[in-house]
């Protein structure tokens, strides 16, 4: 019940809040929201969004293409309600669909999740159509979540190996965020999390004195910490582009060879 229903709030609050310096992940949701506005650019023809969770994206891509099927494994749609159930149940590493079938197919957040990402990006290349476009998004500097079904991290190497082994051309890959955003979001989530995690515990009279004192220095902690994230952003403009060591995530955009 608890679990529900902090879940519940959390959805709701990251809908209304998401992109605002008010979330303790707002720096992650706009660099979701850029990945998501880059995939609009090459959204055409027949869409399919692998591992599509509870299809939040739905409504934005549709006005954009013929069709949108969603496709998630059959054991993770079991915590979706009927509203948000995807139309397809398959296993990524085997989709159910005829070679050259799709024009776009997203991979947004799924490749941590999947045990051989090489077979993964390979069916996605499969079933999409001669030059059809492929948009991955993948954190790198984040914390495991979503056990036991986090896998795997991957650096700009990897992914443009994974692309090149699915003939697949590469035509975009760009690194999200930095050192400091990934310092300052780190702790932002670690005191997320761990508020999560005395709200599932049996309650008691520690828990509730553990979770008064995080709550009450979590608060303004998100909000220092988000401003510092704005502030050094802007700041970075002003001085010379150095390579990034400390990248939160990758965006890629690949084109399948005709």
């Amino acid at each position: 019940m608890v679990k529900s229903l902090t879940k519940g709030a959390w959805i709701l609050f990251s809908e209304k809040f998401g992109t605002s310096i008010l979330h303790p992940q707002f720096i992650l949701l706009r660099f979701q929201r850029e990945v998501l506005e880059e995939a609009k650019k090459y959204a055409k023809g027949k869409l399919v969004d692998i591992g599509c969770g509870r299809m939040p994206y739905r409504k934005e891509f549709e006005p954009l293409v013929e069709s949108y099927i969603g496709v998630d494994h059959p054991e993770v749609s079991k915590l979706y309600g009927p509203d948000n159930s995807p139309e397809v149940l398959a296993d990524a590493k085997k989709l159910p669909f005829k070679t050259n079938s799709f024009d776009t197919a997203l991979l947004l957040q799924v490749l941590e999740h999947v045990d051989d990402p090489e077979r993964v990006i390979k069916e996605a290349s499969r079933v999409l159509k001669p030059n059809g476009v492929l948009i991955v998004s993948v954190p790198f500097f984040y914390p495991l979540h979503d056990m036991p079904y986090d896998w795997g991290r991957y650096t700009s190497v990897a992914l443009k190996s994974l692309m090149k082994g699915a003939s697949l051309r590469l035509v975009k890959i760009k690194t999200q965020g930095g050192f400091f955003e990934f310092w300052l979001q780190m702790l932002n989530t670690f005191l997320v999390k761990r508020i999560n995690d005395i709200l599932l515990t049996n309650f008691g009279f520690h828990s509730i004195v553990l979770l008064v004192v995080i709550v009450a220095f979590s608060l303004p902690m998100f909000l220092f910490n988000n401003l510092l994230i704005v502030i050094i952003s802007s700041m970075s403009r002003l001085f010379p582009k150095y390579p990034d060591y400390f990248p939160l995530g990758y965006l890629v955009v690949a084109r399948k060879k005709p």
